[in-house]
């Protein structure tokens, strides 16, 4: 055992994928934390059972997929939290998945259904500041004489992502984020084709009214009617 893990040799064929596997189990069972030191490479090499080419491929996935941290000099590390450059295996999951438009209406809805009523609960004073700014900001931009499509989006999904914050659940919050950003070419060019800018503005201080008010009712349908305009673009309806 090394700084709390242990590692068994492996045994199938496929090296890589089974060092990155090894270290998913040994995270979610809580045996490797965020930042904390690894085995050094020899130690690895021997607790594993392969030769160093192997764990080097092998760390250098685990560090694009943001897993881990490599200091030089100083040894390699799980990360304290993903990076903005860290390739996200969730989302490129997902943008190979053939989904039809209704599963992914269904999955936006679900979310942030789902997440906006959580945050009704949760959400602290501090919270709100963050959100009415989101809000404040889709406003200014959407009512300017012109509007670039991708920062016009990128307003909107700061919306969305401030009222998922306030869940305080970190793993809604991650996964939130991975959704939404899933979703933003399709959001620009929802937004891109909207000939009423100032119902989405509407609709975003309803979202803000019932979250704030506790409605859960009222979220869910101010949410499904959002989100009717995007489903226009991805060939559904709720």
């Amino acid at each position: 055992m090394v700084n709390g893990a242990t590692f068994e040799p492996l045994k199938r064929p496929n090296a890589v994928e089974d060092i990155i596997n090894t270290f998913k189990e040994a995270i979610l069972h809580g045996q490797l934390k965020p930042g904390q030191r690894l085995p050094s490479e020899a130690e690895l090499c021997e607790q594993l059972g392969v030769g160093r080419g192997t764990i080097r491929e092998a760390m250098k996935m685990l560090r694009a997929l943001g897993v881990v941290k490599i200091q030089q000099g100083d040894g390699t590390y799980i990360a304290d939290k993903p990076t903005a450059s860290a390739l996200n295996p969730l989302v490129f999951a997902l943008l190979l998945e053939t989904g039809s438009g209704t599963d992914l209406l269904e999955l936006r809805a679900l979310l942030e259904i789902g997440g906006y009523q959580l945050a009704a609960q949760k959400a602290a004073a501090e919270d709100w500041p963050a959100i009415l700014d989101a809000e404040a900001a889709f406003a200014t931009y959407a009512r300017l004489p012109e509007q670039d499509p991708d920062q016009l989006a990128r307003f909107d999904l700061d919306f969305h992502l401030s009222i998922l914050d306030a869940t305080h659940n970190a793993l809604i919050e991650k996964i939130g984020r991975t959704v939404e950003e899933m979703f933003f070419a399709s959001i620009r060019s929802t937004l891109a084709k909207s000939s009423n800018l100032e119902q989405l503005i509407a609709e975003h201080h309803a979202i803000v009214q019932a979250v704030q008010q506790g409605q859960t009712d009222a979220i869910a349908h101010v949410v499904r009617q959002h989100l009717s305009h995007w489903g226009k673009e991805v060939g559904a309806i709720l």
